[in-house]
């Protein structure tokens, strides 16, 4: 495209729009991801256990090593997560987690508040151990003494010295006694209790060295290979031990449970079935939380607050002080308990000590996207280049830059304005005078002198630098021009005067001397004032009168 061809205005005109275009657009803010994921989970939903008895046959006659029928469906595993009651239980959750213990054995199973990470422990021990209840123990800790623990679980000797073990070793003996079946042991909360001390120091570092056997009391005991074993622990501050490497060394690798939105979804949708099915037919609930329950836009919202809320506690206080899709978050799907699902996540993070208290305030952007279908605040090219410079430190050193800059540049404008104000004064003052002499108010010496002094007081300025050198030395040539012309008039006027009295020197103006006056005016003419000019014009033509007369 031959630009040269284009008119100027229209080029303007076309680079204006563009650059109208291109502001909209940096102003424009974008479609928040997390509104996107509610949208998607909303119109693709997880499938839950109870949706998929097939897959879940398949799954526990894998880990069982059964034969899959053909014909008939083994519902041995649905039958077991069914008692004694089916949790709502997303089937991905499940499987994954079926799968990934079969491979560890041994596990630290974290998750934070109202993730059911103690459920999906107990459910999935029950479905791998070869008898759901038999081959199962459950340990549940709470903070009280390491020391009871340890004589319970593991062992202790009695008034004549005489070990005696506990529920644990007792579960250890069952699974050395039945080699080709599998046992479970979960133990809940263990970051209530100091593991080292439940186990007690020998069996802690037999742990660390499962090959090495090591002796309680009379006996010598080893972990049983067809012992499997899942300790699950609260993600997040509020632990009274915080595991670390020796732990997973001893008590297997860490297995995160994170919050899971299909099943706050599902959680919904049980609650409108609920509904429905009640024989009383609740009044109250069918007018107000069913349709909350059944509106898509009521639960967008919901999910969306659910998991923003989430994100914005991750970002701003670190993994591990999130809500779980278990906790009292689900109980506020209806729109006039948004405030108390905001308080939930206050009164959450605020009984934490040492961190930053959270505000009603902060779900500002989580109801502007709310209000806007999705659109996310501050997040359009301007803002978003702000905050990276902010973050990186940068925003500050520039602003600083363009301050000084700023104030540079004010400062400079200031005394260029009063520097110009100067000069325009004593540029409008010479030129009074010099138009006063053109008049012939005031005379050339007294014109010239007023110039002079004003030159002087120019000159004084430029050594006490209230003006440049340059703006100086332009002014003074100003002047000196004014002084050259007037000294130029009145050598001018004095040089017609001289010649007019040798003219007259007889009292008589010939024909040729007028003729000569008149041209040495007429070449003058535009170097003199104009008065001055018809004032000598006067007087020749006066003497030529006075010729004929």
């Amino acid at each position: 495209m031959n630009f040269k061809k284009i008119p100027p205005r229209l080029l303007i005109l076309f680079i204006s729009l563009w650059g109208i275009v291109l502001v909209w657009l940096g102003t424009r803010n974008k479609p928040d991801p997390v509104w996107q994921q509610a949208t998607e989970i909303m119109d693709n939903p997880c499938l839950m256990i109870e949706d998929v008895v097939d897959s879940l046959s398949f799954l526990y006659a894998k880990v069982h090593q059964k034969k899959v029928s053909t014909t008939k469906i083994d519902s041995t595993g649905y039958k077991i997560l069914e008692k004694p009651r089916l949790r709502t239980l997303a089937w991905s959750r499940f499987r994954n987690f079926c799968t990934t213990a079969m491979q560890e054995k041994m596990m630290i199973v974290s998750g934070v508040t109202g993730t059911g990470t103690t459920k999906l422990a107990e459910k999935a021990a029950a479905f791998l151990a070869t008898d759901s209840e038999k081959n199962t123990l459950l340990i549940h800790c709470s903070p009280v003494s390491d020391l009871e623990y340890h004589k319970k679980y593991i062992g202790r000797e009695d008034e004549n010295g005489v070990f005696i073990q506990g529920q644990l070793l007792d579960f250890w003996d069952k699974c050395r006694a039945n080699p080709n079946e599998r046992f479970v042991c979960v133990i809940d909360n263990f970051d209530k209790i100091n593991p080292e001390a439940f186990f007690g120091s020998e069996l802690w570092e037999k742990l660390g060295s499962p090959k090495d056997k090591i002796k309680l009391g009379d006996k010598l005991l080893d972990i049983p290979t067809n012992f499997f074993m899942f300790c699950t622990t609260h993600r997040g501050p509020g632990s009274r031990v915080e595991f670390n490497e020796e732990h997973i060394k001893r008590l297997g690798k860490p297995y995160i449970v994170n919050p899971e939105p299909c099943e706050l979804l599902d959680y919904l949708e049980k609650g409108a079935e609920e509904i429905i099915a009640d024989p009383k037919k609740d009044t109250a609930k069918i007018k107000e939380h069913l349709p909350a329950l059944l509106s898509k836009v009521n639960r967008r919202r919901l999910l969306y607050y659910f998991l923003k809320s989430n994100v914005m506690l991750n970002e701003r206080y670190g993994e591990g002080f999130e809500l779980g899709q278990g906790s009292n978050v689900r109980k506020f799907y209806l729109e006039k308990d948004l405030p108390k699902l905001k308080e939930t996540y206050i009164n959450h993070i605020n009984a934490i000590r040492g961190v930053k208290s959270l505000t009603l305030k902060d779900f500002n952007a989580l109801d502007y996207t709310v209000e806007n279908h999705g659109i996310e605040p501050h997040t359009n090219f301007f803002e978003r280049q702000l905050k990276m410079l902010a973050d990186t430190g940068y925003l500050v050193e520039i602003t600083m830059v363009t301050a000084t800059a700023l104030l540079t540049t004010l400062i400079g404008w200031w005394f260029f304005r009063r520097r110009e104000k100067l000069i325009r004064n004593y540029g409008t003052q010479a030129q009074d005078i010099f138009t006063a002499f053109e008049e012939q108010t005031i005379s050339a010496e007294d014109a010239s002198r007023k110039l002079e002094l004003i030159k002087n007081e120019v000159n004084d300025l430029v050594l006490k630098r209230n003006l440049n050198y340059t703006e100086g030395l332009y002014f003074m040539g100003f002047i000196e021009d004014k002084v050259r012309r007037i000294e130029y008039v009145k050598n001018v006027s004095q040089n017609f005067v001289e010649l007019f009295q040798a003219f007259m020197e007889d009292d008589v103006l010939t024909e040729s001397e007028y003729l000569k006056l008149v041209q040495f005016l007429e070449s003058i003419r535009t170097k003199i004032p104009e008065e001055s000019y018809r004032e000598f014009m006067e007087k020749v033509e006066w003497a030529r009168r006075n010729k004929h007369e």
